[in-house]
């Protein structure tokens, strides 16, 4: 997936080598980082708390459209929830701001898997852990995958709860 990494803004950014590129990115849960503090923890120390399409250091491959969708799903679940509780305002505009900049990101990822070889495509399908959708499979539909092998957490914050894990946006509730 090292040749199909692109930038937050859409700009192709491939790793020179395989090695190159899994020493110097990690895994985390909407595609691959390669912010320096949070390389060296594992994916566990971001600094702008996976606000990922907001960050230089984000390279996504479409490999990870999946659960980019998700997760713009999952964001659209917490400003509906935000605007029911009467969040102040600059919750509702942070989330309209991930969401804009998600659904960017995916439809950088589509324009990729559409201009992709049919053997690339299945590369990127097998990658994702899921059939893609795109030219030549038009009736195929993306669905999640409980436990995706590439993600430390899910990124659908329902199957984290039916397992007991929380969501990276949430904290767990502490004892007084």
């Amino acid at each position: 997936m090292r040749l199909h990494t692109v930038d937050r803004r859409g700009k192709s950014a491939p790793m020179a080598s395989a090695t190159a590129y899994e020493a110097r990115s990690v895994a985390v849960p909407f595609g691959n980082c390669t912010e320096p503090s949070n390389v060296k923890a594992g994916g566990k120390a971001c600094p702008i708390r996976f606000q990922c399409a907001a960050c230089p250091s984000y390279q996504p491959d479409p490999s990870y459209l999946p659960a980019i969708e998700d997760h713009v799903r999952s964001l659209k679940a917490d400003k509906e929830m935000a605007v029911m509780m009467e969040a102040d305002e600059f919750v509702v505009r942070n989330l309209d701001d991930q969401i804009a900049a998600f659904k960017g990101t995916v439809e950088t990822m589509r324009r990729l898997m559409e201009a992709m070889n049919p053997d690339e495509r299945e590369d990127v399908e097998q990658a994702s852990g899921r059939p893609a959708q795109g030219p030549g499979r038009p009736g195929a539909r993306l669905r999640r995958v409980p436990g995706h092998a590439r993600l430390p957490w899910p990124s659908a914050a329902g199957a984290q709860h039916e397992r007991g894990q929380t969501h990276p946006r949430r904290r767990p509730a502490r004892d007084p």
